[in-house]
């Protein structure tokens, strides 16, 4: 999927050395907060504000998981797949992100789609 983004959104986040590494490390699998403050070596507010911002682009997806004992918590993990930047003639960037969806996603997205038409 592609969407249009802001190119001082997207060069924002890309920008962050912080959000750039939580990209990297969820790419590779999920990650809870724990894992990533420890990964990344930064402080888990940190990760918390990276996390929101990538949530927010939908750069990320969250995950809950609930352990059989009650306590529950969320992993993370990287959707975006690419960024393409083109420098317009008349003025301006033309951004376009690709995210990756799975099947379910990609269904409720659809449906959606089809209500609102």
């Amino acid at each position: 999927m592609s969407s249009d983004h802001a190119a001082t959104e997207v060069f924002s986040v890309l920008d962050d050395e912080y959000s750039r590494a939580i990209l990297e490390a969820t790419r590779r699998g999920p990650k809870s907060g724990r894992e990533l403050s420890e990964e990344c070596e930064m402080s888990r507010a940190t990760v918390s504000r990276r996390v929101n911002e990538l949530l927010d682009r939908g750069f990320i997806t969250e995950r809950t998981h609930v352990d059989p004992d009650g306590h529950h918590y969320s992993e993370y993990e990287a959707v975006l797949d690419r960024v393409d930047v083109r420098l317009k003639q008349e003025t301006g960037f033309d951004i376009r992100v690709e995210v990756e969806e799975d099947a379910a996603d990609r269904f409720a997205r659809i449906w959606n789609e089809m209500r609102n038409d």
